[in-house]
């Protein structure tokens, strides 16, 4: 993946690309400008000339194109000279405007030049034309040239200099307070949202501070009062929990006290309250510990996991009632030092969650050392409903939670007919 460029580095390359951009277009308009002032001189000298000539000669004379202050004049275009006329093909149709013609390449200076006028003095129309050779050239002339060359160079560079100095300082002066801005915002915490924001010296960025602060002041009220409501919930559940849990048990002691034995239909019934209360034990306890901030430490027992397993694949049959689904359940005999809770919750989860979606097919549930695999398989799998309402449904969201928490390796991959679901339980 392109590593992309930095906000700072972006705006450096701007300011030096227009920079450079500038500094290349005033030293190729100072060069452009050296030249026409030479042009300039060259018509204002052939202009000069030519009064001169008018002033000297007769009008008979001027209608023979001759030399005169090594300039060649003549009324007559077709009178200039073939190297002249070979250069401009046509004679110019504008007055007082001057024409060169160089023989030249990229990276030599021109070997001839030629220059061209037409003039108007009167009535009277002249054609004023000079060939100049690199050898006639005035070494004065040169040496212009050159310094000016030199000094457009000298300027190029200090100017170039000067411009990445000053970004340089404009990213420096800018930078410091977009750093103490990201990071202030690394280390905003809840306890910092009641305080005043810093200055960070522009006006947008203490607004961006501020919304950021809101942002996040929001966004942790709302996640306050989702803890305070599970943590109340959850707590207040605990009680009729409980409560529906004695008395159940408390029935069927009495029941066994007194040699008296209920109707199938309400041990039915009082069986469905005893898993329904069950349930809702493990997942108040599970909301309950998944809510605090900082999470006491699980006791840690030594325990039989393949026989933990299986008490708990026993303990949710009744999930499977009237369905035509065929479990397979493969364990190796292994002890584990670990939360009995956590592990119940976690597996029971996995199972329960297995055991609800599937309608129809098979569920295999392998251990193998501390790694648990459950694959639920379902012949009436519609892929039109989402996997989680086919496979494994909100408690292995719970589940998720609770492996992240506590550094567990757990996987979830949803299949054509079904789920993949792999846990592995830190020693």
């Amino acid at each position: 993946m392109k590593r992309p460029l930095s906000l700072k580095l972006s705006i450096a390359v701007a300011f030096l690309a227009m920079g450079l951009v500038i500094v290349l277009g005033y030293s190729m308009l100072s060069v452009q400008f050296f030249f026409r002032g030479m042009d300039s001189l060259l018509a204002s000298n052939m202009e000069t000339a030519l009064a001169s000539y008018v002033d000297t000669t007769s009008k008979q004379e001027r209608k023979q194109g001759q030399e005169f202050s090594g300039y060649f004049i003549s009324q007559d275009w077709a009178q200039q000279p073939a190297a002249i006329r070979q250069a401009f093909t046509v004679a110019p149709e504008l007055s007082a405007r001057l024409q060169k013609q160089a023989h030249k390449t990229w990276f030599t200076p021109p070997d001839l030049i030629n220059f061209l006028i037409k003039l108007n003095i009167g009535d009277e129309v002249f054609f004023i034309s000079r060939s100049i050779s690199r050898d006639q050239v005035s070494p004065l002339i040169g040496r212009n040239a050159k310094q000016s060359r030199q000094l457009v160079l000298l300027l190029s560079i200090s100017i170039s200099v000067l411009l990445a100095l000053i970004v340089w300082v404009l990213i420096r002066h800018v930078s410091q307070p977009v750093s103490r801005l990201t990071r202030w915002t690394h280390e905003l915490s809840p306890d910092q949202l009641k305080q005043d924001i810093p200055d960070f010296s522009y006006p947008e960025l203490n607004e961006m501070a501020a919304l950021i602060q809101r942002s996040f002041s929001t966004v942790h009220s709302a996640l306050e009062r989702e803890q305070q409501f599970l943590r109340f919930t959850s707590h207040e559940l605990r009680t009729p929990i409980s409560i529906i849990r004695n008395n159940v048990e408390l029935s069927h002691k009495l029941g066994q006290q007194h040699g008296q034995s209920l109707p199938d239909k309400q041990m039915q019934i009082f069986d469905r309250i005893d898993r329904a209360s069950l349930t809702m034990k493990h997942l108040t306890e599970t909301l309950l510990w998944l809510s605090r901030e900082q999470p006491q430490q699980l006791e840690k027992h030594r325990f039989s996991l393949d026989q933990l397993i299986s008490q708990i694949v026993d303990e949710m049959r009744y999930l499977l009632r009237d369905k035509p689904v065929k479990i397979e359940l493969h364990t190796s005999s292994i002890e584990i030092t670990q939360s009995p809770a956590a592990v119940r919750i976690i597996i029971g989860n996995l199972i329960r969650n297995a055991f609800q979606h599937t309608w129809d097919g098979h569920i295999t549930i392998q251990q193998q050392g501390n790694q648990v695999i459950i694959d639920n398989h379902c012949q009436l799998f519609n892929n039109d409903v989402k996997s989680q309402d086919q496979g494994f449904g909100l408690g292995l969201q719970l589940t998720e939670k609770l492996c992240k928490r506590l550094g567990w390796q757990y996987e979830n991959q949803p299949q054509n007919d079904g789920h993949h679901v792999s846990l592995l339980i830190s020693a």
